[in-house]
């Protein structure tokens, strides 16, 4: 039986005052190559004489995008698209009508397990003849622990798939993979108010060698689906996704 592993992370929250929440998800069958060239990165990076303090952090806490150097990053976007995964995102605007009236009728644990659910769902039953194992990074949710909501959406399908799952935090080994990838998506769909709607030119030429790893984007507002394969004004483009961004107020 083959077995799929998949890992997810967040960006942005709930309760905070950036303009989007949103869950990435990989998937890929030989996590153990991943992590070794993740390692192999690791040891790299300490043992470069210009990056050496970085490195080191790296080796004890692991990668994390927005506490990275620049440096560090550039390296790690380097391996990201040779290695072999697929990456999916659900993602939640907070901007219009649609988020305040979700605010309204739900509590924030429900939003939560419904993103997470949207996001799982699929991954599982499109591999229902697979052993299917997740990784899920812990997440502060009021009201709820991440543990409970993640259980009761694995006992709808612990009858009739084969399927595992763990809540881990940020050492979690092949995690940073999709932190790196939503980093990206967050630096795509988010601007400040005094910003002009333009990308800083890093981030797009980063995400052009990262695009074909994106399998599925679903905007929750909408409820509409970007892939690879969708009309030409729904595939996963920057001059589509830059039609998507939302403005965050400066503090």
């Amino acid at each position: 039986m083959k077995t799929n592993y998949f890992y997810i992370d967040e960006t942005g929250h709930i309760n905070n005052n950036e303009p989007m929440f949103a869950y990435g998800c990989i998937k890929t069958d030989t996590p153990k190559l991943i992590e070794k060239v993740l390692e192999e990165l690791k040891v790299e990076l300490a043992e470069d004489p210009l990056l050496a303090k970085f490195g080191e952090k790296i080796l004890k806490n692991n990668f994390h995008a927005t506490g990275d150097h620049f440096d560090v990053r550039t390296q790690f976007y380097r391996i990201l698209p040779l290695l072999n995964y697929r990456a999916y995102f659900t993602v939640l605007f907070k901007n219009d009508d649609y988020y305040k009236n979700l605010k309204k009728e739900n509590d924030d644990h429900e939003i939560i397990k419904s993103m997470l659910l949207k996001i799982i769902k699929p991954r599982i039953t499109k591999n229902r003849n697979d052993k299917n194992i997740f990784f899920i990074e812990t997440l502060e949710v009021q009201n709820k622990s991440l543990n409970t909501i993640v259980e009761e959406i694995f006992n709808i399908f612990n009858n009739d798939f084969n399927v595992e799952y763990l809540i881990v935090d940020k050492h979690c080994q092949n995690m940073p993979i999709v932190d790196y990838l939503c980093y990206i998506l967050n630096k795509i769909f988010v601007q400040k108010e005094n910003e002009n709607n333009t990308i800083a030119e890093w981030v797009a030429r980063t995400f052009e060698i990262l695009k074909d790893k994106i399998a599925l984007i679903h905007f929750l507002n909408e409820d509409s689906f970007y892939s690879r394969h969708s009309h030409k004004n729904k595939q996963i483009e920057l001059n589509n996704l830059k039609l998507k961004r939302q403005c965050i107020k400066d503090k």
